[in-house]
């Protein structure tokens, strides 16, 4: 049963003694327009209302949300068959008045909700940049997708297979794909998604083409906590970085103070600098390999090596003045592979340990494998979570709930042995579609 929506908004509905349904109701007319609901424990009633009760407006469940339903299709098939009833008889009255003489007016007013619903809901292509050789952004209009977005959030991304080229009869449609939202425009209904191109779906974005229609589900997932008048550490690693510009102007907004250590495995991977330096107070840049970054503000720092390297050696001084201490510290957001976080993670107990405010939290935003991206229902997103004290194994997380996940908990060997256990279909994969862009030259950004 999915319950997030009172894990989200507490208090919306009541639920059962075991906190796993919401509490069933059954509604009494007892000769009024509306009814009045109360709360049934027999089982040979469908009682498919919720508490949910405001201004006439009742909220009901089915399948395998209601305990009498859940198992297995018959039986959510059954709900909606024994549950109907109870809505057609809440509309009597409505149904009753209705004449042909404004069916007209009826039609005109359903052809405007379904237009509103168009412009609001459709996602279509605007744009694909090429921002790096493996990176590109997708630019789509997605009007109410937009408008709902909270810095860390992401979205699930996928293409029409109907109208999708077909090569050799292999339709270039993708899967659906996780991507946090780089920026949003709420007003112009724009949303910007930035991708690594790894695997077949992510390096077929870059094959979109303005106009395209796309899915665009969400934004989902946990906004990420911004508090305050806190001093913040943002640690992204390659493509995480297009995760932090939304998140850093957010903390600076809510008067924050950031630090930004952006790392790259070479300077040719580098992109979107301004947005980079709007997002932070001060940067360090770092490459793995190759020349240093070129500053572009004089409070900003650039180093050759990891990013655990950059941020000892900014602690010590080595690249000049610090402008903030990680002494102030008070967390430490930890975004790129899952071998960069657990390195940030390891380093805060260890070297960088004697640099940091010892009271500072650290979280990591967790790209574990997922499917439905609808918030605890397939369970293809589990985290599996230990306990920092005891080492002994806790309840694991869904990250498309929640992807920020405290870094002293996750088990990160588990998230490297989830992130590789489709790696032989991914590399079959991959050769098809070397072998399928050798025979059609599939436009690419």
């Amino acid at each position: 049963p999915n319950i997030i929506y009172e894990r989200e908004h507490p208090g919306t509905f009541e639920m059962d003694g075991r906190k796993k349904f919401f509490k069933r109701f059954e509604p009494a007319w007892n000769g009024s327009e509306k009814p009045s609901l109360a709360p049934s424990d027999d089982w040979a009633t469908p009682a498919v209302f919720t508490s949910y009760e405001k201004e006439g407006k009742y909220i009901t469940f089915y399948g395998d949300n209601h305990p009498v339903y859940a198992g297995n299709v018959v039986k959510a098939m059954a709900s909606a068959k024994e549950g109907f009833s109870y809505i057609t008889r809440l509309y009597e009255k409505e149904l009753a008045e209705l004449s042909t003489d404004v069916q007209a007016e009826r039609n005109t007013a359903f052809q405007s909700f379904i237009k509103d619903l168009d412009e609001n809901f459709h996602a279509t292509v605007v744009d694909v940049i090429r921002l790096t050789p493996t990176i590109i952004e997708v630019i789509v209009k997605a009007p109410m997708q937009a408008r709902q977005f909270s810095p860390g959030q992401f979205y699930r991304l996928q293409n029409y297979e109907t109208g999708s080229e077909v090569i050799d009869g292999i339709s270039m449609s993708t899967e659906g794909i996780a991507l946090t939202g780089a920026w949003v425009d709420k007003e112009k209904g724009l949303l910007s998604l930035i991708t690594l191109e790894m695997g077949v779906s992510s390096r077929l974005c870059a094959s979109f083409k303005p106009g395209d229609p796309v899915i665009v589900m969400g934004p989902t997932g946990e906004p990420t906590e911004i508090k305050s008048g806190e001093t913040v550490l943002l640690a992204g690693g390659g493509l995480g970085n297009a995760v932090l510009f939304s998140i850093g102007k957010g903390m600076r907004e809510k008067g924050n103070k950031v630090i930004y250590f952006a790392g790259y495995k070479k300077p040719e991977d580098i992109y979107k600098v301004k947005e980079i330096e709007a997002a932070s107070d001060v940067i360090i840049w770092s490459v793995d390999d190759g020349e240093p970054i070129k500053t572009g503000r004089p409070q900003d720092r650039s180093f050759v090596g990891n990013i655990v390297e950059a941020m000892l050696a900014y602690s010590q001084g080595k690249l000049g003045a610090v402008p903030i201490s990680l002494k102030e510290v008070d967390r430490i957001i930890a975004i790129g592979s899952d071998r960069m976080m657990e390195a940030v993670k390891n380093a805060r107990h260890s070297a960088l340990a004697p640099y940091l405010n010892p009271d500072h939290v650290g979280i990591g935003s967790i790209n574990s494998p997922m499917q439905c991206m609808m918030k605890e229902v397939c369970a293809q997103c589990l985290q599996k979570h230990i306990d920092p004290e005891t080492g002994e194994e806790t309840e694991p997380v869904f990250s498309c709930f929640n992807q920020d996940q405290k870094l002293d908990c996750v088990d990160f060997q588990n998230l490297r042995d989830r992130l590789k256990q489709n790696s032989v279909q991914e590399k079959l994969s991959n050769r098809m579609l070397d072998l399928l862009m050798k025979q059609k030259n599939i436009m690419r950004v």
